[in-house]
């Protein structure tokens, strides 16, 4: 009897158990649900300080369910984690049961007064689940700043309105900005920032100047407005797309930038027409836009005037202006020597159409090229293309060229294939050397009576934004 008993008792362990593996939840399609998809420490820092935030990891199914969780960063992360009372990077098999739910605590302790600190701290927590993925965000910031962190969403893109309809902000110098996602001006807000402004880009985040919005970068030579990315240690200052681009809309007023560096974006600034001409345009003036892993300006069907501006090193075109528009660009340096790979396209690029999926989009195209340097590491570093049903206007005089094509329809007095002999690339300093042949060769009255650094323009001027 006795000896029944214990096979009944061992017969009804096995069956419980093989109960409980059949509530077992282990199909392809198993996503787990999280109270947020980025645990954000949102605290500004005065000291040293150590702070928890509580992440919930919800099961949605009606059987258990077994993940494993990685913190992605390294022995050097300022991150930590406990999984359901476990103190760990890394758990596997972590089973939560049907309907239910567990708790992983996330602490980040920062020294915000270590100077070395970045910026924004981020690391990911991985789980994988039955072969899917999924990522959980976390971000911390390492040093006082005002932060800008999305709170609305569209599509794919995040983003927070820091100028609402109506409304015009001021930023100072005082603190840096740091963007996560896009910083949004809405239709009829203004966004003015003040010279020695410095502004700090996350990874794919950007400045969207909406339709009806306005700009105004307000820097002086001096103290020049500032737009980077937010891995400040120097393995990333070869990174050529830090963060995404500076897009303005069309709008009621004129944007103007004056005196700012942008660098390290995959788009420097695209401005584009998004549905209807409302009369603004973009005046650009004393900037240097630099290391973009595509364009360093992209405008399609816009009005820009751009004057003494720098654009170099970029993936693909150093200015592309496309789609139509109306362009007064006069005393640029455009200089192009990308190095991450091969370039295929030209510096500058005109054009009177912009294909998206296989769709024209084309309008008339007007432009006044004057006085610029057009030079780089291709053999044609200018190139244009149009469609004969639109307009296609450009009027190019007195620019020192590199190119192994002419262009006698839109060409007058051109330097071409005459090294312009910079002071040194290498250093991004653009200006010219003694003997350089663009010195006095530009064109005179063009209304440009200083050179970007604020050197009066002789009669006649060199070409390009030094005198």
């Amino acid at each position: 009897m006795k000896r029944f008993v214990s096979y009944l008792f061992l017969f009804s362990a096995i069956a419980f158990t093989s109960c409980n593996k059949l509530n077992i939840y282990d199909k392809k399609d198993a996503k787990l649900k999280f109270s947020s998809s980025i645990i954000t420490f949102d605290t500004i820092f005065t000291s040293v300080s150590s702070i928890t935030k509580r992440l919930v990891v919800y099961n949605p199914y009606s059987g258990d369910i077994n993940t494993d969780i990685y913190l992605l960063g390294d022995n050097n992360s300022y991150f930590s984690l406990n999984i359901n009372g476990v103190a760990a990077r890394k758990l596997t098999d972590v089973e939560i049961p049907a309907k239910d739910s567990i708790f992983i605590f996330v602490k980040v302790i920062i020294n915000p007064n270590q100077q070395n600190t970045p910026m924004l701290l981020t690391d990911t927590i991985r789980f994988f689940t039955n072969g899917n993925t999924q990522n959980v965000e976390l971000l911390a910031y390492g040093q006082d700043a005002n932060f800008i962190v999305p709170n609305r969403s569209l599509g794919n893109l995040s983003y927070f309105i820091v100028a609402g309809e109506g409304e015009e902000v001021t930023w100072t110098k005082e603190k840096p900005y740091v963007i996560y996602g896009y910083a949004v001006v809405d239709s009829v807000g203004k966004l003015n920032i003040e010279a020695g402004t410095k502004i700090y880009v996350h990874k794919k985040g950007g400045l969207w100047i909406y339709k009806g919005g306005c700009l105004h970068v307000n820097g002086t030579q001096d103290e020049p407005v500032v737009f980077q990315g937010d891995r400040l240690e120097d393995f990333f200052q070869d990174d050529y797309e830090q963060w995404d681009r500076i897009w303005i809309n069309e709008g009621s007023q004129d944007n103007i930038i004056n005196y700012a560096v942008i660098k390290n974006a995959f788009i420097g600034i695209q401005a584009e027409i998004l549905d209807k001409d409302m009369g603004n345009k973009l005046i650009l003036t004393n900037s240097i836009i630099k290391k973009s892993a595509g364009m360093g300006f992209l405008a399609k069907n816009y009005t820009v005037e751009a004057y003494n501006n720098i654009i170099a090193n970029c993936g693909q075109h150093c200015i592309a202006l496309t789609q139509g528009g109306t362009y007064t660009f006069i005393h640029n340096t455009i200089y192009n020597a990308y190095s991450l790979g091969t370039r295929a396209t030209p510096s500058v690029f005109f054009s009177n159409y912009y294909i998206v999926n296989n769709v024209m989009y084309l309008s008339d195209f007007h432009c006044d090229f004057i006085n610029n340097i057009v030079w780089g590491t291709n053999k044609r570093e200018f190139n244009c293309d149009y469609d004969k049903s639109a307009l296609f206007q450009a009027n190019i005089s007195h620019c020192a060229f590199k190119s192994d094509t002419s262009f006698p329809t839109y060409f007058t007095s051109m330097l071409l294939n005459k090294d312009p002999l910079f002071e040194k690339v290498a250093d991004y300093d653009f200006q010219l050397q003694a003997a350089s042949p663009c010195k006095g060769a530009g064109k005179s009255s063009t209304g440009v009576l200083f050179d970007i650094k604020g050197n009066s323009r002789n009669a006649p001027p060199s070409i390009g934004a030094y005198e």
